[in-house]
């Protein structure tokens, strides 16, 4: 049966990040964090190294701010090219 069920301990859990292939390792205390105080998932597992989450804020952030001024999205590459 592939199918894991809930966390029941908390023990050090490595994991390669799925952007940037960096093996870091899930500490029980982020564990604990995560499940007893953010509430997460109970079937949730790490997948992205902290300097991956941060970029992924920060493109968040950025885009947050650009709707919120009304810019409009850049040009995609080859948009106004003709062929």
């Amino acid at each position: 049966n592939s199918w894991g069920g809930p966390v029941l301990a908390y023990v050090d859990t490595p994991y390669i990040c799925r952007d940037c292939g960096k093996e870091e390792i899930w500490t029980a205390d982020q564990q604990k964090w995560y499940y007893e105080v953010a509430k997460g998932s109970l079937y949730a597992k790490a997948v992205r190294c902290k300097a991956c989450r941060a970029l992924i804020a920060e493109q968040k952030r950025i885009q947050r701010e650009q709707m919120a001024n009304g810019d409009p999205r850049p040009p995609r590459k080859g948009a106004n090219e003709t062929g």
